[in-house]
């Protein structure tokens, strides 16, 4: 068992917060991965080429059509940047946070092996103590 230290509540702190930083870069992952998939979706329906033979009515709506899928495909690699960027800010976030928390968790472990090896020369002087006692009684 290890001793409790005042740093126990800052290391618990830490690992919140870094457990909150990795589930934020989870979504910002689901959430470039989602963008991406649907930059590829709008772009297959602006490469399709649903023209054939019909009125001019049907060919002004085809085009509209197309139009609509362009303005769709640029406004869907807009968002896919913005996740870009949101992933690549919550990837500095955790990282940050990972690395406190460990500097942290190293300090915590300093600390409760000196008061391990401190422990440790308190048992040896009480039973060098105690053997100087029975020693003296004889």
């Amino acid at each position: 068992m290890s001793p409790k230290t005042r740093l126990d509540a800052a290391v618990r702190v830490r690992e919140v917060d870094e457990d909150r930083a990795r589930m934020t870069l989870a979504e910002a992952q689901r959430l470039a991965l989602a963008t991406a998939a649907a930059v590829r979706e709008a772009a297959q329906r602006a490469l399709a080429d649903e023209r054939r033979s019909g009125t001019a009515a049907d060919w002004t709506l085809i085009e509209f059509a197309h139009i609509r899928a362009l303005q769709d495909a640029r406004r869907a690699e807009i968002e896919r940047r913005a996740a870009e960027e949101k992933l690549g800010v919550s990837r500095a976030r955790f990282v940050g946070a990972r690395t406190r928390a460990e500097a942290l968790r190293r300090v915590l472990e300093a600390r409760r092996s000196e008061m391990r090896v401190a422990e440790s020369l308190t048992e040896h002087k009480e039973m060098d103590e105690v053997a100087t006692l029975l020693r003296c009684r004889r």
